[in-house]
C-alpha cells in the first residue's frame, strides 16, 4: 500500500477498506463517516478529501462524478462481473 506524506496515512485505511470490500462506493463524507470514523480512524474530511485525491491520482481509486450530486470514490479493482454502474 503506497504511504502517503501528504494526507497523513490517511490513504492507507482507505485502501484496507477497499481491500475487505472490493465493490464499496461512497462519497468523501460517507467514506469519512462510515469507513473511517466507524472503524476508530479519527481524521478530518479535509484529510480525507486529500487523501481520495491522491488515490486517485494514484489510479488506485476512481472518481464518479454525479451530476447535481457529490462524486463517489471507488477502487479500480473491483470484483469480476461487476457491472460497474453506479
Amino acid at each position: 500500500m503506497p504511504r502517503n506524506q501528504d494526507d497523513g496515512g490517511v490513504g492507507e485505511p482507505i485502501l484496507r477498506y477497499l481491500n475487505k470490500h472490493p465493490d464499496a462506493a461512497d462519497t468523501a463524507g460517507g467514506i469519512h463517516q462510515w469507513w473511517l470514523l466507524h472503524e476508530g480512524e479519527q481524521r478530518s474530511i479535509a484529510e480525507v478529501q486529500a487523501a481520495l485525491d491522491r488515490l486517485v491520482e494514484q489510479k488506485f481509486i476512481e472518481r464518479v462524478d454525479r451530476p447535481g450530486m457529490p462524486p463517489v470514490y471507488r477502487s479500480t479493482r473491483r470484483r469480476k462481473g461487476h457491472s460497474g454502474k453506479t
